[in-house]
């Protein structure tokens, strides 16, 4: 299991320059928001497209931090309707 990098809060941007990877960083600002719950469970956080506007990401970079997120028990990705958030907790 991945572990994901400390430090990031709910408000942190996407530093480039960091030694963490940038789907790892997202990934741990996404966690940060689920656990201030400002994404509650059982809804969907932000689609990939506005993750890409919001962090200057790639697709793809999104894409893996949303299946990652899922792999950790964090979301429950829904084809064709989104990533919710789960009963984590």
């Amino acid at each position: 299991m991945s572990r994901l990098p400390q430090g990031y809060g709910p408000d942190s941007e996407i530093d480039h320059e960091a030694p963490d990877p940038v789907y790892l960083q997202l990934c741990a600002i996404l966690v940060a928001r689920i656990e201030i719950g400002r994404y509650p469970p059982q809804r969907v956080v932000p689609g990939i497209e506005r993750l890409v506007q919001e962090f200057g990401v790639a697709r793809g970079t999104a894409r893996k931090s949303l299946t990652l997120l899922a792999e950790l028990g964090y979301l429950r990705i829904v084809n064709g309707k989104g990533a919710y958030v789960t009963d984590h907790g």
